[in-house]
């Protein structure tokens, strides 16, 4: 069964195993299985990479997939142009921690944040989830941005880092 979230503009599929294990055949064999066109610059800085450590992940925890990499499509011209996703399941304490990142031709557009919304009420649906973070660099001024529009709270600087998070509690207050 493939885990989808549609938005206004984009599909997210939630990575599976076959996808995430195909991070080294060619652009063609792996638009065939994912049933859509890649954005090339997106897949060779960062999809690949970001496919093969997913598929370690899978093969430790087969039951991720939704808490891992989703596939950002843009609906209107059927082409894959980031991904987003959790960096695991929920710990102990209901934590989960988002990222993304979307292809140079994508950017500045409002893909990120729309994909990031839609990851982010997924999550809610599941009660375990009570709190997401984030994390993103001090010069990244775009992420930094979508993190203030989903309503984030920045925490400071942990490392090289600017840490956020979202409360389910402050939804209840808005």
């Amino acid at each position: 069964m493939t885990l989808n979230i549609s938005t206004d503009r984009l599909k997210l599929t939630a990575c599976n195993a076959a996808i995430a294990h195909s991070s080294g055949i060619g652009l063609r064999q792996l638009e065939t299985l994912v049933g859509a066109h890649i954005d090339p610059t997106w897949l060779e800085d960062d999809g690949r990479g970001l496919l093969s450590y997913y598929d370690y992940q899978l093969q430790q925890q087969p039951d991720m997939v939704g808490w891992g990499l989703w596939l950002i499509e843009l609906r209107a011209i059927r082409r894959v142009i980031g991904s987003a996703g959790f960096k695991g399941k929920p710990d102990k304490t209901g934590m989960i921690e988002i990222g993304y990142g979307i292809g140079p031709a994508y950017r500045r557009q409002g893909h990120t944040y729309e994909a990031a919304l839609g990851l982010i009420a997924w999550a809610w649906e599941h009660a375990e989830v009570k709190r997401i973070t984030a994390e993103c660099l001090p010069d990244n001024l775009g992420s930094k941005r979508i993190l203030e529009k989903l309503g984030m709270t920045p925490l400071g600087k942990q490392g090289a880092y600017l840490k956020w998070e979202l409360l389910r509690a402050a939804l209840a207050e808005r």
